[in-house]
């Protein structure tokens, strides 16, 4: 269990996140859009020790605590009952927390997640809940310690994200999704922090997986000879059609043009000439 002392000994062995520091580095990244939507507010005090009981756990056996779970004391259907409101994790046992997760105030369901992607010991990368549903995610994708992508779902489905492209701080292109596939963007060339250019999203990005592809081999299945010849070719299967009949009669005709025709009848001839032989 973390109490002062631990604190203490944490704060000298560098692991001082435990201590309540954690919501001082989660600061440290903030939104500076001022045309972004505001971000959900999470009270970051859950991951401070003070008024809560904390358990800690060593997962590599190296003597050191790598898990700090904090839990507060609730009342829950007039019953005094410790829930889980925040959990600090260092994954790479480096002594910096990497990973931090809010819970609500009844410890069922995440209100955020707080990461750090590069593990430089400041977090890149936060994610919002919304009744244990994730709704928005906001990305350091350079790392300077502002947030330049803003990502939004609804149903755990990605809708819109928000871009600073020019790392002015301020959203200056946005990305709409339809159906889960990206159906337009939209820029701020002007620096008005509002859209003045639309583009559609090329409809090949969404005809290719299931539209062009599968084109070529509905060819073959009805005409066969397109498969093996080129589509020039596939043109003249149709105009051979019509003379399909009419060459292989006129081959024989000039090889032999006594004998050749009558073998050609020969199987509608024969009944004739026995006729006339009887």
């Amino acid at each position: 269990m973390a109490n002062s002392k631990t604190c203490a000994l944490l704060l000298v062995s560098g692991l001082f996140a435990a201590c309540g520091s954690s919501q001082n580095k989660g600061a440290q990244m903030v939104s500076a859009a001022p045309n972004a939507v505001p971000a959900p507010l999470v009270n970051r005090e859950k991951c401070n020790e003070q008024g809560k009981h904390v358990v800690t756990a060593d997962t590599n056996d190296d003597k050191k605590p790598d898990v700090w779970k904090f839990f507060k004391s609730v009342d829950i259907g007039g019953q005094k009952t410790d829930v889980l409101v925040c959990k600090q994790s260092d994954l790479n046992h480096d002594g910096k927390i990497d990973l931090v997760n809010y819970y609500d105030d009844r410890g069922a369901a995440l209100e955020m997640e707080e990461a750090d992607l590069d593990q430089d010991g400041k977090f890149d990368m936060t994610v919002y809940y919304s009744n244990g549903k994730r709704v928005r995610d906001e990305k350091d994708m350079n790392f300077d310690q502002r947030i330049d992508v803003w990502k939004f779902y609804e149903e755990d489905k990605l809708v819109r994200e928000e871009h600073d492209k020019n790392g002015d701080g301020r959203v200056d292109e946005w990305h709409y999704y339809e159906g889960g596939k990206l159906d337009r963007i939209g820029y701020d060339t002007t620096g008005s922090g509002r859209v003045d250019k639309w583009d559609r999203a090329p409809e090949r990005d969404e005809d290719v997986p299931g539209g062009a592809a599968p084109a070529p081999a509905a060819a073959p299945a009805t005409t066969p000879p397109a498969a093996t010849t080129p589509p020039p070719a596939a043109a003249a299967p149709a105009a051979a059609g019509a003379k399909a009949t009419a060459a292989p009669a006129a081959a024989p005709a000039a090889g032999a043009k006594a004998a050749a025709p009558s073998p050609a009848p020969a199987p509608t001839a024969p009944g004739a000439k026995t006729a006339a032989k009887k």
